[in-house]
Order: C-alpha cells, then sequence, then structure tokens
C-alpha cells in the first residue's frame, strides 16, 4: 500500500504545474453557451494543448437543427481528439466526453492557497485539463494512452443542446466504453471524494383536471373542486417517492381556478391578491413536474403507478383527471458492466493513498443518460476533479483533487491501454 503522500510523488511537480497553468488559461477564456467566440477560442487552446501531448485533434463547427420553421442557430465548435496515426474511428473507441461551456461569463481566474477560483474550473474545464496532466504523466512513464482513444468536447451541455446530445448518440453508439470528465463531488470528512457509477432517468408529467363550477356560498356542495383533486394527486402521487435510489416525484407547478383564470393566466394574473372570483368553485387546474428514477424499467412503472393515482383520484372526487407523462430520459444503472472498473477505480485510488466512494444515483443528467442504451457499455462518470460553487462566482476547483484525478486518469489509461495490447 503506498501512503498519503504517494499521488504528490507520482506526479512531478512541473506537470502538475502545467495542467493548472492550461486550466487557468481555458478559465480565463469566457465560453458560456451560445457564445460563439468564446467556445471557440477555449477549443482552439484545448486542442493546441492536446496536440502537443501526441493527440491529433479537430475543431469542427457544427449546427443544430433548430426549431422547425425558425431561424437554424449558429455553427457552434466541437473538438475532437484521437490517440494514434489511423483514421478516425468509427467504432470500438474509448470515448471520452466533456463540455467547453459554462453557465456564466467567466471572470479572472486567481488561485487561493489549495483552490484555483474561476468560471468553468470545475464544471468542467478541470476535467479537461486533468485529461491533459494525464497525458503528460503517462509520457513521462514511457507510456501511452490506448491507441483508440477519442474525446469529444462539446459547446452546449449545460443548455442540454442538441449538439451534446447527437454527440452523445453518434460516438456512443458503437464505443466500447464511455468516460465521462464531469466533476465527482466530496463525500464527507478525511477529503474523500466520488466517483459516478449511476444516475437517474427523468420523465417530465403533466397532469390537467376538469371539475364543476359552482357558487362557493350558495351551491357549495353542487361544485367539484378541480383544486382538490389537483392538489390530493400531487400529494399521493409525491408519496411514491422513496429515499436513497428509489423514485422521486417532484410537484414543480400547480395552478388552479376557475377555467377562464388557468386558461388566461398571463392577462389573470392580476386576481392573484385580491378577492375577485374566490367565490367560485375551481373546474380547472394545472400541475406540472418531473419524476426520476435509477433502474431500467422503473421509469415505465412509476409512469403506470401515476396513471392509476390519477383515475383513483378522479374516481373520489368525481373530476376529470388527465395524465400525461413526458418521453423518458433512460437511467444509468449502477450494477450495469461499468461495476468492475468503478471498483477499480477504487481500488487504485487507494493504492495511491486516498478514498475513492462510489455514487451509486446522481440525480444530475449527463452524456451517459443520452447513449442508445446506457447499459450496452461501461460509463465512468464523475472522473473530474472535486471543487464547489458551480454555475456560481465563487466556482473554484480544489487543486488537490486536481492532482489526484490526474494521476488516476494516468492509472486508468495506462492499464486501459495495456488490456488493449494483451487483446491484439
Amino acid at each position: 500500500m503506498h501512503d498519503a503522500g504517494d499521488f504528490h510523488r507520482e506526479l512531478p511537480a512541473e506537470l502538475f504545474e502545467r495542467a493548472v497553468e492550461l486550466l487557468t488559461g481555458l478559465a480565463a477564456i469566457s465560453s458560456a453557451s451560445g457564445d460563439g467566440a468564446g467556445l471557440e477560442a477555449a477549443a482552439r487552446m484545448l486542442a493546441e494543448a492536446l496536440e502537443q501531448r501526441g493527440l491529433r485533434s479537430e475543431v469542427r463547427f457544427e449546427q443544430a437543427a433548430g426549431e422547425s420553421g425558425g431561424t437554424a442557430p449558429a455553427p457552434l465548435p466541437v473538438l475532437y481528439a484521437r490517440s494514434g496515426s489511423g483514421a478516425w474511428p468509427a467504432a470500438g473507441a474509448l470515448l471520452l466526453l466533456g463540455h467547453l461551456d459554462t453557465v456564466l461569463p467567466a471572470v479572472p481566474p486567481h488561485r487561493q492557497g489549495d483552490r484555483l477560483l474561476g468560471t468553468g474550473t470545475v464544471d468542467m474545464k478541470g476535467g479537461l485539463a486533468a485529461l491533459a496532466g494525464a497525458l503528460d504523466l503517462l509520457a513521462h512513464r514511457g507510456a501511452g494512452p490506448p491507441p483508440d482513444l477519442l474525446l469529444v468536447a462539446v459547446p452546449d451541455e449545460e443548455v442540454g443542446g442538441e449538439l451534446s446530445r447527437a454527440a452523445v448518440r453518434r460516438w456512443g453508439a458503437s464505443a466500447r466504453a464511455l468516460w465521462v470528465l464531469e466533476p465527482g463531488e466530496p463525500a464527507g470528512e478525511g477529503g474523500a471524494e466520488t466517483l459516478v457509477a449511476g444516475r437517474r432517468g427523468m420523465f417530465d408529467w403533466r397532469l390537467e383536471v376538469r371539475g364543476r363550477a359552482a357558487h362557493a356560498g350558495v351551491h357549495y356542495w353542487r361544485g367539484r373542486s378541480a383544486l382538490i383533486a389537483a392538489a390530493r394527486w400531487c400529494v399521493e402521487a409525491q408519496a411514491l417517492s422513496q429515499p436513497g435510489s428509489g423514485p422521486t416525484v417532484n410537484a414543480g407547478r400547480l395552478v388552479a381556478g376557475d377555467a377562464e383564470f388557468v386558461a388566461n393566466l398571463a392577462s389573470e394574473h392580476a386576481l392573484l391578491g385580491g378577492d375577485r372570483r374566490l367565490n367560485v368553485v375551481p373546474d380547472h387546474a394545472l400541475a406540472e413536474g418531473e419524476a426520476r428514477f435509477l433502474r431500467p424499467g422503473e421509469g415505465e412503472e412509476l409512469a403506470h403507478r401515476l396513471a392509476e393515482v390519477a383515475a383513483a383520484v378522479g374516481a373520489a372526487t368525481e373530476t376529470e383527471i388527465v395524465f400525461t407523462p413526458g418521453p423518458p430520459i433512460p437511467a444509468v444503472d449502477p450494477g450495469g458492466p461499468q461495476r468492475a472498473r468503478c471498483e477499480r477505480a477504487v481500488a487504485l485510488a487507494a493504492r495511491r493513498g486516498w478514498r475513492l466512494e462510489i455514487e451509486e444515483a446522481r440525480g444530475g443528467i449527463s452524456f451517459a443518460n443520452f447513449l442508445p442504451d446506457p447499459g450496452r457499455l461501461p460509463v465512468l462518470d464523475g472522473l473530474g476533479p472535486v471543487g464547489g460553487g458551480m454555475h456560481t462566482r465563487d466556482e473554484f476547483v480544489d487543486l488537490v483533487s486536481l492532482r489526484r484525478r490526474i494521476v488516476l486518469l494516468a492509472d486508468l489509461l495506462q492499464e486501459d491501454a495495456h488490456a488493449r495490447r494483451r487483446k491484439s
């Protein structure tokens, strides 16, 4: 067993500082989603850095389809970088995914002890810099990355963009494995960090309730309140949520009242806070929200149970309820084909003297959720360094974690390259 200082000795100071310098440069470039010039500058800086480290890089401008009949959005840069000297891999690549865009425009990055503060330093330019550092470390060891490594860095992940999803579908359909350079998370005391094995899937839902209007003073009992029916459904639906790895149902919005109010909310909202039309039993309600789940089949089962609740509440309240689930985004099962590789990453971290824990059910949607079949290939997610303040002006990356992740990525890439050589 190596002691806690091993990863410091394993990565020479000059190589680490080179990675920090690259990350500082990337973070200094303002590359908010939709900022074509900034995204291109970040893509070209990273492309040059990867070329210097032995990868062949190319920046391609790609265009999302846009809404039907509308103006097509401007093309945005997508960075491709690969190892080896052959043709760009059409199948069987070790696919690494990252994104160049940030939520906020950049502010000048600065170092503060063991932190580098700046826009995108942890989400997720830190993961891209960690890859560059890992390539440096491999070269220092006299080793190289797997010959079929393919990095795709997209420009619109922070807005759930079409180019990001298209890249995952295109390259993930035939990849042999997917590694995601999104950040891990701190894991409690002792400096432990996480690696993501599972990601929840989700679907949006919409509930519409039609009741019967009545004068609340004169004919109260003749009315059938759509508001009460919708609220009852929301309470019973949310009760299906389970802590831990169980499903969750979130009621995000509920609008109810007389039909004219609900149908014309933009013009009728002035009624709120006043006493007009409070004497009407509400005959129309709309509720919207989302449901999340962890394992294949749970989403379909959850949607079915929510529809059953709608039918039962409708019968009990004598209202008409229509529950409509949206298209599902599949989950990444933590017990899928990546499990052994995740456990190996934990062992490699322990060998270097730090604790890596497997995150079973991260809730945020990420690249792996958009694979054509998330259960087909092993997914290593959350390989980037940890930090804090994502999507705020206080964003930072933990430089101790950056050092750890550089070594971990180098160890993983070296093992993968060795395994590929044995098979060939």
